[in-house]
């Protein structure tokens, strides 16, 4: 047996076919679990090389980093007269497939651009060189074989550039998984000035920056030791677990071995136990709450996004560099551990409490720099205070909006090194004035001409994500309570008893008829006031089927009956306080049409705008 680390580009550079026995499961991998980690790792290494390309990177000045995609196992087959070399793949075969359909899927995307030197490069890694393939045995073009039951699939899903023929089967994973990569890879393409060379850059990645450890069997080998060697049914090691051994053979080397027991004991053992150990969602993966938090604090020390795919790697090339003892780390990742509770359980009437529960709808990438604002003791409180604020702003403007978050995690990093350079007693002006120096369309504070257009548009609900146009009238109702108002506890974002509610009903024309005679001009008045921001309230989730697509008459007296909400009483069953010399309460009431949405409109605009306030320069 051999075993060594191989690059990706290697793997498929001979005339050769890796061919999948027929003992091993069929195609399993999906798009949460499996395709999008991959994709991440290979995108954020590409973009890597991208910025190398740079001329103001400094190109040369250190080591490129490596990718690891894990173990390949293979043993080589006899190979019969006039066929091609080949082996059978006794592990790895889920990732091995993947990458193929991910390899198809790029050089479609260059194909549509019509960039030709790059869909030969892909095909390389795709299809062997047709003078080595036999006539007799066309499908030893393909570098990967697959399985019988996942072949037409397979084959569709790594089809030629040329082929638009119809997918065999829609639902198989392969299928689904060509379509997914295809999207992913063309949406991060054309992202670029210019794509082409995006794709050659990813080219370039796959082969050279992706590692493999494959391990080469003798034919004497027997190849079902290895592969219950390397699919042990214990308990898999999360990141943490290699971290904490790392960390304490690394006290025992600088000789501390006296205080290791204290150590575990004191600082370390919490994080073995709940809630660190359970699985909390980020996006759509599920990931130990334990190597969040190393991430997050790996991210602060380093000041560089950490992923948790490569917090161990990270974590153990940083260690030796720091020079810092094991010990202290470990204190300090046991503080942050404790800051993190803490941050937790601040109230909804704390901004860092009200930005943490809107994170929820939108991004999660601001948490390294709130940990580093509240766990270090010379930001005083205010700072912290000012930094939310500002994060909060940003990130619901930015929603409302409609703008991209795609390069938030590296966003948020700059903000974190803008803060930490900074004198701590004025580290929240520092976040502030990082967040108002950005010039880049994927990074800009929208300013409050910006804000106020997506506010008023007339299709705000059709074109905006549930959740985060939840976060945002619950974010109006907070605001609008006042010392005056009954005493509650403020409301969630993540609260599932609220639900968004028309008044003006989507399915109006039963009980809510426009008047007779009425022009066309007056039913495109009636679809735009619709999905208007004025037409929108909050309800419960027991009171909103009652309300239904009712009339006015019974939708007002059961709101009145049943709603305490300020976001409906203040501005729905009464006028607006700012409107009241103009309109009394009674006659605001009467009905409800379309110039008292816009009006509406336009009064909950105005609070959003003093409820997100963006400075207007980067003064106190």
């Amino acid at each position: 047996m051999q075993a060594g680390d191989v690059k990706l580009g290697k793997v498929f550079a001979n005339d050769h076919q890796s061919v999948i026995p027929i003992f091993q499961r069929p195609y399993v991998w999906d798009q949460e679990d499996n395709w999008e980690p991959l994709w991440m790792d290979v995108r954020t290494a590409a973009e890597e090389v991208e910025a190398e390309t740079e001329p103001e990177s400094g190109t040369g000045q250190s080591k490129p980093r490596t990718y690891f995609l894990g173990a390949v196992v293979v043993q080589e087959r006899y190979r019969p007269p006039r066929r091609l070399s080949s082996s059978h793949i006794i592990d790895g075969q889920q990732r091995m497939t993947t990458l193929q359909v991910l390899f198809a899927a790029a050089r479609a995307v260059a194909h549509d651009i019509a960039a030709d030197s790059v869909v030969g490069r892909f095909t390389s890694l795709l299809e062997n060189r047709a003078e080595t393939v036999h006539e007799a045995f066309p499908d030893d073009r393909y570098k990967v074989w697959p399985l019988p039951q996942d072949r037409a699939a397979f084959l569709w899903a790594v089809r030629g550039s040329d082929d638009n023929g119809t997918a065999p089967a829609p639902d198989h994973r392969l299928v689904r998984a060509r379509v997914w990569f295809e999207q992913e890879i063309r949406d991060w393409a054309k992202a670029a000035l210019n794509p082409a060379q995006r794709l050659d850059d990813l080219f370039y990645t796959l082969q050279e920056r992706m590692q493999l450890v494959e391990i080469v069997l003798d034919a004497g080998d027997d190849p079902q030791v290895i592969f219950e060697a390397l699919n042990h049914r214990g308990v898999r090691l999360d990141a943490a677990d290699l971290v904490k051994n790392l960390l304490f053979q690394t006290v025992e080397s600088q000789g501390e071995h006296q205080h290791s027991e204290e150590l575990l004991m004191n600082a370390w053992l919490p994080l073995d136990a709940e809630p660190w150990r359970g699985q909390v969602t980020t996006g759509r993966i599920r990931r130990a709450l334990i190597d969040l938090l190393l991430a997050y604090w790996l991210t602060v020390q380093k000041r560089q996004d950490v992923l948790v795919e490569h917090l161990f790697a990270d974590f153990k090339k940083w260690l030796p560099e720091s020079g810092r003892q094991a010990s202290d780390v470990i204190r300090d990742i046991r503080h942050y551990a404790e800051t993190y509770q803490r941050v937790r359980e601040l109230p909804l009437t704390d901004p860092t409490g009200r930005l943490l529960d809107r994170m929820q709808t939108m991004t999660t990438t601001p948490w390294p720099v709130l940990l580093y604002l509240h766990a270090t003791d010379d930001v005083p409180s205010d700072q912290r205070a000012i930094a939310a604020r500002a994060i909060d702003s940003f990130l619901m403007r930015r929603a409302v909006c409609l703008m991209t978050t795609k390069d938030y995690n590296r966003l948020f990093v700059q903000v974190l090194a803008d803060a930490q350079q900074s004198d701590p007693a004025r580290a929240g002006h520092a976040v502030v004035r990082s967040l108002l120096n950005q010039t880049a369309d994927a990074r800009l504070w929208p300013d409050d001409r910006t804000f106020l257009a997506a506010l008023i548009a007339n299709d705000l609900y059709r074109r905006s994500y549930r959740a985060r146009l939840k976060a945002l009238l619950v974010g109006l109702e907070n605001h609008l309570r006042t010392p005056k108002t009954e005493h509650a506890p403020a409301l969630s974002s993540a609260d599932p008893r609220l639900n968004i509610e028309h008044i003006l009903p989507q399915k109006w024309e039963t009980h809510w008829p426009l008047n007779d005679g009425d022009s066309e001009e007056g039913l495109k008045r009636r679809h735009e006031a619709v999905h208007q921001l004025g037409n929108l309230t909050l309800t419960t989730t027991k009171l909103n089927p009652s309300l239904s697509n009712r009339e006015w008459p019974h939708k007002k007296d059961s709101l009145g009956a049943h709603s305490l909400l300020r976001l409906t009483t203040s501005s729905v069953l009464s006028a607006p306080e700012e409107l009241r010399d103009k309109w009394s309460n009674e006659r605001w009431a009467e009905c409800w049409d379309e110039d008292r949405i816009q009006l509406r409109t336009l009064w909950l605009a105005r609070i959003a705008l003093q409820a997100w306030p963006k400075p207007k320069d980067d003064t106190d």
